[in-house]
């Protein structure tokens, strides 16, 4: 039996992570055999956030387009639709939500993370279930800024978001299945 070096918790055999507490395994505690989850930084991260934005941004432009342009012709003009990420609860942040959350569940990654080759898993490197993609996506879509700033200050053992540690996922490179 092998017990966390942090809490002291009992490991799980292919653990690269301490399911209790989230501490990585290190090679003294590690079972042989035992495999190695390789953690993606926090620039391919947000390489991958920016182009999902470029992509949703496109989507969602589009949508509004397509609600706004009648008014044109109507007569009842509504207004300029903004476009500022995390200013509101709105359309935006509802579609981004959903989004991320279907992709991160579905695949493992989003489209950004494809192009990065990286995904999010369980601690284990395993699939994510769908609470934990409905709770990293909620994170992301709402409270960016202070998920990551508190990420970033409090979690930066892991490469984790504040959302995605509540969420017990970690975003990890794709190995080559060469």
């Amino acid at each position: 039996m092998v017990r966390c070096e942090k809490c002291g918790a009992e490991l799980l055999e292919d653990a690269a992570f301490c399911q209790h507490c989230g501490a990585p395994v290190t090679n003294t505690t590690s079972f042989s055999g035992s495999k190695v989850i390789d953690l993606a930084s926090w620039g391919d991260r947000i390489i991958a956030f920016i182009i999902d934005m470029i992509l949703v941004g496109i989507v969602i432009g589009v949508l509004k387009a397509i609600i706004i342009l009648p008014s044109f012709f109507i007569g009842g003009y509504v207004g300029i639709p903004r476009y500022i990420p995390w200013s509101d609860f709105g359309f935006d942040n509802l579609f981004q939500f959903i989004y991320f959350a279907f992709m991160d569940y579905e695949y493992g990654q989003s489209i950004g993370k494809m192009v990065m080759k990286i995904r999010v898993t369980n601690l284990e490197g395993g699939a994510i279930d769908i609470t934990q993609s409905l709770i990293q996506a909620f994170g992301k879509a709402f409270l960016l800024p202070l998920d990551l700033i508190i990420g970033w200050l409090f979690l930066g053992e892991k490469s984790q978001r504040l959302f995605t540690m509540l969420a017990k996922t970690i975003v990890t490179k794709e190995k080559n299945r060469y």
